[in-house]
């Protein structure tokens, strides 16, 4: 929980010529911090960090002295003592000079009664040696006991020696009589007889009432005297029975630990016993192997161990080189043995995990000689070890050979020190001046209900939140923000309170609270301002020594008030200024160590060893709101705590050892339990329900006593716990938890049990379960229904030490320190735990409740594969193996078949059969993902089968499974199996796969031109080669890029064009080293395109051949006559309609029967065209409709249906002339009317939802006598005006601009197609994608190739019987079809001419005629009458009259050539 930040501190000295730094040792207080070199001691201040005084002996005196060594503070800091290598021992004085001060830094504080203030004062001190005392034998260690020093000599003796430098000879104890025993009971007891024996290293521990002491010879033992005197005659010894080769030692206070540091590069840490005053391992400091190999032998001995203030953290440092930060109970919170700590510029070692040598440590900044924790464990003080200076060397360093003073910032969970329930809720870090907090969690989970029910101390929430965005979000981003919100303290409270001592924050994460040396502020994320004292004297007056804490919006603060010297309990509201005036005021008679919240009940610990209760009441009735304290209850713990300063917290929650139901309601779960951690046991005390208790209507009158049981002792090693705080019907078993961080053991989860309606209640089976489990993060924070542990850790950041404006730090080769936010699952060490109890039915309900995680999958995938990995590389037989318990239960999931094969495919391949044997068959399970269309799991499979059985297995599976992706369109995939098929090669399964397909490869869909959009999107989205290139179609239609527009782009282009691999002569290349697999393969491809288009997908066939690569315009010219044929064009055309999401034509505004005659539509459009209103082109908002935002919507608008919405009024009968004259003010005129639209009930067509919402078919517009255009009215096509060439093309641009086209991404693949079709001369199904695009020049494309290319007869009258059938079938359902379809009525002339000609056309003439020439009256009746008699499907009819066609000469021939020449130049349609 302690973690370094920033750069690293070099604290400069005078340098002086071997001058070596020695030892740093600070005073009680942390202010003032003494440095010893060989020859001079410093005095330091620590805020600011300045030197203040120091004295340097002289030449002489070090000669007959000796060098300083170590040194000792006096407990009031007037003195201090320093021992020396000849065996002296120095005592120098400590002056104040005065009131004066050194240092003083001026701040204008904004305050109301004061402008200018000191701060930071820094006093003025004089240093002089006071005496000498000469130690015979010399001087080995000393400690400070009480108001003497104990000092251990060379000859085994404790010398106690006063201040004033004389020796109490009588309380001196010799080391031969003392007695040591393994305890302090019955085992025996023996005495050091033997000669040069002494206590190389002695530390006092006043709460354990002893001292820890390491011998000569490395054992270790611990001193305790019945009395405080300790007196030589009742002084006796305990062993610690594993130390064999000591070397230093730490004492924690809190919680009753002693630490031995071994040359081994190890450490142990003891607890006492009790009862018998033994010492017990508690637990060792040992780097692991896994990240560390042998680092403990490489770094050498432990050199130094320092307890944090607070005993929450232990450094430790080697000989070699190298920190390690650990927490109270063995969990490692830093090491820079690995990593980039210490690495300089330009060597040549690396400090990585798997490489430790002696060569490692050479240059490592990091060589610590002594360490001194500074005030509230937010500074380390470091002295380094001399480097030695290399000859001939430039680099600077090389000069420096007294060492370093460094100093490392740490940052610290709020929990250390006020371990409060608000804090445990939030993931909360306090440094000397700023705090952290993480607002992606719980703060997004705050919503306004629980704001107003008193859940937030923020009673109405303002309207502007935090960073992280409203709390009504929800968890969505629960796990994903890692960022530090970083709030820095006023300089107006730091100046004169540095540090922070004490910091909360609220429920909600919504303000936090700071105490420092006095007084309090807090701050308001939502408004981002802090609130101070306004008047100073209040601040300065409450010293904050019991912590603070939330509830609603009241700051609970446990303080000391020096202008009346009593302890108090206040309470300040948020919502008001910050003074004594609004504050509730309680007396307490002793200091307060401890506060805590339950709900609405305050508990308070106090020094003398009693918890007092309160009832907390809100009251309004004051201008600001105020809070009541009524006592409640007082309860002793003086028979469970040895030192009030052992209690690490406490709480009351709603536990009970027996678990009530689960459906209990939540408010009436009341206070249940007390729960206090005494030194690291955690202890439960629960309410007595044997007597009488109140009723509920009485409860709820007063608050009432709850009497409590003896207490049960639920766990030990426990440095933190998270008790439930709230209720859920959907996850009883992780909210009733209790969650315990026991360092290195990890976290212990006391699980309740729930009973189920068919359990008989059994008295012998416990009611909850104490279930442990590692971790790889440090817990600081549980969020419950998640089942999520978040925690911090830290990295660094290297520089290049030689980089111009890097701090010092970074030119010491010292490292940036970062923290960053870490996340781990546990749900899945729940499940394991309750598994191997044989509590599978427990796990399954834990399981089911959290099935909605968006990780649950994950949990699964974790817990078999550590079950497999324990089990599969046991030593010996496991005779209960848990792997059959853990496959059955996740055989309960749908993720089953996910989750075997992914934790295969994440094992080796060695530990399948373990696997395997249990889970089943990987081939019955590849089966089971076949049946439940899981593919990419059946994929998965397939790597498993392919290194479990032979080739042909694989590829049997693997086609299989290419079988069902290819129905299913599960075209990447597919893409994946023939690459995986390709690379199983009958004799070499392993050889390598095909490499992926070049950019431009012909099976890609290209970028749509015709469209501006069109350039930044692929024409088939899930085209793999089409991600990040732009392309175009060029002429050719072979290379689906635009023709390069020089030398260089034609060569790269050709280029590539050649590396695409012909998979078309595959086939046949049987003789030339190609494989029968290969060409079964292709045959499946080919037999699945033959399928996609046999059944009129040609969207789908396009992605086919995109993914695979597949040659689409080879395999169609195989399949023209074959596959390739429209059997149905009306179908047909309503497929593409469909797949391509392309809406048919129709007259949105006006109804067909409503367009003026032929005649006038020349005119209305040249208007059109020329009018000011018109210059761009037809507007799309007509009459206030807009048409793309009816045809976006779905709906395309028919007046006089029953489709979508109509604009209205529109007039149902009207003359001839009012129709025109309404048209051409809908065209031509500026002005527009206000429309109202009114849905109709759309009509069901063509068999679908999507077709029958833009279909144009309707009741009023056609039937069976008349036509839509007119033919009744207006004659008959080849007699009326809309014969004219000129007239049809002008309608059709109407329509096509009244109409809303489809997605610009289908026009790009429509348009492609067309091309691949025409290029591979599949004419017919390229004829009816030109139609669905209504292109006439595409049209008359694919007409021309009809007659300049051998085509078949067959096709060119299937193509003429299309053209008849879509007439008719425009005629009575589709009429927006009409007016294109006549259009191409000389093209439905051409296909006649050629079907009665009876043979291949030549190629005509390319220069057309002066003046086009129509065909005559005979062909273009015959044309007609083929086209009525094809529309209704005769083909007797349709043979005679072709047969009338076969006298027509070349020049009639010649005559359509012509027209069909004249039909291009007069439509004058461009394709961009």
């Amino acid at each position: 929980m302690y973690f370094p930040v920033g750069w690293p501190k070099l604290l400069s000295l005078p340098s002086e010529e071997e001058d070596v730094l020695q030892f740093v040792v600070a005073n009680r207080d942390k202010t003032l911090f003494a440095v010893l070199t060989s020859q001079a001691v410093y005095v330091w201040f620590c805020k600011p960090c300045v030197h203040v005084v120091s004295y340097r002996r002289s030449d002489d005196s070090v000669i007959v002295l000796g060098k300083n060594q170590v040194a000792e503070w006096k407990p009031d800091s007037t003195a201090l003592a320093v021992t020396t290598s000849g065996g002296h021992l120095l005592f120098y004085k400590i002056d104040h000079e005065g009131s004066g001060s050194l240092y003083a830094q001026k701040h204008h504080r904004h305050r109301q009664d004061s402008i200018e203030v000191d701060n930071h004062l820094v006093p003025a001190m004089k240093i002089s040696i006071a005496g000498t005392l000469q130690i015979h034998g010399g001087i080995k260690s000393m400690v400070c006991f009480k108001d003497e020093l104990m000092v251990s000599s060379g000859h085994g003796i404790l010398m106690r020696v006063r201040w004033d430098g004389v020796v109490n000879d009588k309380m001196s104890i010799s080391i031969n009589t003392i007695r040591f025993s393994i305890d302090l009971q019955q085992s025996r007891q023996t005495q050091l007889d033997q000669p040069g024996v002494y206590f190389n290293q002695i530390e006092y521990c006043p709460l354990l009432g002893g001292f820890a002491v390491i011998l000569g010879d490395g054992r270790a033992g611990f001193l305790t005297a019945p009395s405080a005197r300790f007196e030589p005659q009742s002084v006796h010894g305990v062993w610690a029975q594993e130390v064999t080769n000591g070397s230093c030692i730490a004492a924690n206070h809190k919680y009753r630990l002693i630490a031995y540091g071994c040359k081994n590069g190890q450490g142990i840490v003891y607890t006492v016993d009790e009862i018998t005053g033994s010492l017990l391992v508690s637990h060792r400091l040992a780097l692991s192997n896994t990240d560390y190999p042998d680092a403990c032998n490489a770094a050498g001995a432990v050199t130094t161990l320092k307890w944090t203030p607070d005993g929450c953290a232990l450094a430790m440092s080697w000989q070699n080189g190298g920190l390690a930060l650990w927490s109270v109970f063995g969990a490692k919170l830093l090491c820079t043995l690995g990593g980039d700590y210490g690495l300089q510029a330009g060597s040549n070692f690396s400090l990585a995990h798997d490489s430790f040598s002696q060569d490692a440590f050479r240059d490592n900044p990091l060589q610590i000689k002594a360490m001194e924790w500074g005030m509230e464990g937010y500074h380390l003080w470091i002295t380094t070890t001399p480097k030695k200076s290399e000859k001939n060397s430039s680099d600077l360093r090389s000069l420096e050979s007294s060492g370093d003073l460094l100093q490392l910032q740490f940052v610290k969970s709020a929990l250390t020190v006020n371990p409060c329930r608000c804090n445990h809720e939030h993931l909360f870090l306090q440094g000397e001046d700023r705090l952290y907090i993480n607002t992606g969690d719980t703060i997004l989970k705050t919503n306004t209900e629980q704001i107003a029910s008193g859940g937030s101390p923020v009673r109405e929430m303002p309207p502007v939140l935090n960073s992280a965005g409203p709390t009504t979000q929800g968890p969505s981003l629960l796990i994903g923000n890692k960022q530090w919100q970083i709030i820095q303290l006023p300089l107006g409270y730091l100046s004169t309170n540095w540090p922070i001592k004490y910091a909360a924050v609220d429920r909600a994460g919504h303000c936090v609270a700071v105490a420092g040396k006095t007084g309090l502020a807090h701050y308001a994320l939502f408004t981002r301002r802090w609130k101070l004292f306004g008047n100073e004297t209040q601040e300065q007056d409450m010293v904050v020594n019991g912590g603070l804490c939330w509830w609603r919006d009241f700051i609970i603060v446990a303080c000391y008030n020096l202008n009346e010297s009593r302890d108090e309990i206040r309470l300040y509201p948020r919502v008001s200024n910050l003074d004594n005036a609004f504050a509730t005021i309680t007396k307490v008679p002793y200091q307060v160590l401890l506060v805590n919240v339950f709900r609405d009940i305050l508990i308070v610990f106090c020094a003398d060893y009693h918890v007092t209760m309160y009832n907390i009441e809100r009251r309004d009735t004051k201008p600001n709101p105020t809070g009541v304290l009524t006592r409640i209850q007082d309860l002793s713990l003086a028979n469970f705590v040895p030192h009030p300063s052992s209690l690490i917290s406490l709480t009351l929650t709603s536990l009970r050892s027996e678990t009530a139901s689960s459906k209990m309601p939540s408010s009436s779960r009341e206070a249940e339990s007390l729960i206090v951690n005494v030194a690291g046991r955690l202890l439960m005390l629960q309410r007595d329900r044997s007597k009488p208790q109140y009723k509920e209507k009485d409860r709820k009158k007063a608050p009432q006593e709850l009497p409590f049981l003896a207490p049960v002792v639920l766990a030990s090693s426990v440095e933190n716990m998270w008790a439930p705080v709230g209720y859920s019907k959907e996850k009883p078993h992780l909210m009733e938890a209790l969650w315990l961080g026991c360092g290195a053991v990890g976290m212990k989860v006391w699980l309740p049990l729930f009973p189920t309606k068919e359990d008989k209640p059994h008295s012998f089976l416990a009611k909850r379960i104490m279930l442990p489990f590692k971790l790889q993060i440090y817990p600081l924070a549980v969020l419950f229904a998640d089942a999520v542990v978040l925690g911090a850790a830290n990295d660094v950041l290297t520089f290049d030490p030689m980089s111009p404006g890097l701090v010092l730090s970074c030119q010491q080769g010292l490292p940036y320190c970062v923290m960053e936010r870490t996340t781990q699952i546990y749900l899945h060490h729940i499940l394991r735990q309750l598994l191997r109890r044989n509590l599978g039915f427990h796990a399954l309900d834990i399981a089911r409740s959290c099935t909605s995680l968006p990780y649950f999958s994950h949990v699964l995938e974790l817990m078999l594969h550590e079950v497999l990995e324990a089990e599969a590389t046991a030593s010996e037989p496991i005779p209960d193996a848990l792997l059959p318990r853990v496959v059955a239960f996740i055989h309960e999931f749908p993720q089953f078949l996910q989750t075997v094969v992914h934790c295969a495919r994440k094992t080796e391949i060695a530990l399948w059969p373990y696997l395997f044997a249990t889970v089943g068959n990987p081939r019955d399970l590849f089966e089971e993902c076949i049946q439940s269309e899981a593919f990419e799991t059946a994929a998965s499979y397939l790597i498993i089968l392919q290194n479990l059985e032979n080739p042909k297995v694989s590829r049997h599976h693997a086609t299989q499974l290419l079988d069902c992706t290819l129905d299913h369109g599960k075209w990447e995939l597919c893409k994946d199996l023939v690459r995986f098929l390709r690379a199983i090669g009958p004799n070499d399964p392993e050889s390598s796969p095909r490499p992926t397909a070049p950019i431009n490869s012909p099976a890609i869909f290209p970028h749509s031109a015709t469209t501006p959009k069109a350039e930044s999107m692929t024409a088939f989205p899930f085209s793999p080669a089409l991600a990040a290139t732009q392309r175009n179609r060029s002429s050719s239609y072979t290379n689906p890029n635009f023709p390069p527009t020089s030398a260089n782009d034609k060569q790269r282009s050709s280029s590539a064009h050649q590396q695409i691999p012909d998979r078309k002569s595959s086939v046949h290349r049987k003789d030339s080293g190609g494989s029968a697999d290969e060409f079964f393969l292709d045959t499946i491809l080919t037999r699945h395109a033959r399928k996609l288009l046999s059944i009129g997908k040609l969207k789908d066939l396009g992605l086919f051949a995109a993914h695979l690569e597949f040659p689409l315009i080879g395999w169609l010219r195989k399949e023209r006559l074959r596959v390739a044929k429209v059997e149905d064009p009306v179908e047909s055309l309503k497929k593409l309609h469909n797949d391509f999401l392309w809406p048919l034509p129709a007259f949105p505004l006006v109804s067909v029967s409503h367009l003026p005659p032929p005649k006038y539509v020349g005119r209305l459009y040249s208007q059109s065209s020329s009018g000011s209103a018109s210059q761009t082109g037809l507007d799309n908002n007509v009459n206030g409709v807009s048409i793309d935002d009816e045809v976006d919507s779905g709906i395309l608008a028919t007046s006089g249906s029953n489709h979508g919405y109509i604009s209205s009024p529109i007039p149902s009968s009207k003359s001839r002339q009012q129709a025109t004259t309404q048209t051409e003010d809908l065209l031509c005129d500026g002005k527009t009317e206000d429309a109202v639209l009114k849905p109709i009930t759309p009509i069901k067509a063509m068999g679908t939802d999507e077709v029958s919402l833009s279909t144009c078919t309707t009741t009023e517009m056609t039937s069976e006598n008349s036509s839509t255009l007119g033919e009744n009215e207006y004659g008959l096509l080849d007699d009326s005006p809309w014969s004219s060439s000129q007239q049809l093309a002008e309608l059709e641009l109407l329509s096509q601009e009244l109409v809303h086209k489809g997605p610009p991404q289908s026009e790009a693949e429509l348009r492609y197609l067309q091309k691949i079709f025409s290029e591979a001369t599949c004419l017919e199904w390229s004829l009816l994608l030109a139609v669905v695009l209504r292109d006439p020049v595409a049209v008359t494309s694919v007409v021309n190739t009809a007659s300049m290319t051998e085509c078949p007869l067959e096709m060119i009258g299937r193509m003429r019987e299309a053209l008849s059938f879509l007439e008719l079938w425009a005629d009575t359902e589709c009429p927006g079809y009409r007016p294109f379809l006549y259009s191409l009525k000389d093209q439905a002339q051409v296909l006649t001419a050629i079907v009665n000609s009876e043979s291949t056309v030549k190629t005509p003439s390319k220069t057309p005629p002066d003046t086009p020439t129509s065909p005559t009256p005979e062909a273009s009746f015959t044309g007609s009458e083929l086209s009525f008699h094809g529309s209704h499907g005769n083909r007797t009819d349709d043979e005679n009259e072709v047969r009338t066609l076969d006298g027509n000469s070349e020049s009639e021939i010649s005559d359509v050539e012509n027209e069909i020449g004249n039909d291009e130049n007069g439509y004058q349609c461009r394709v961009s």
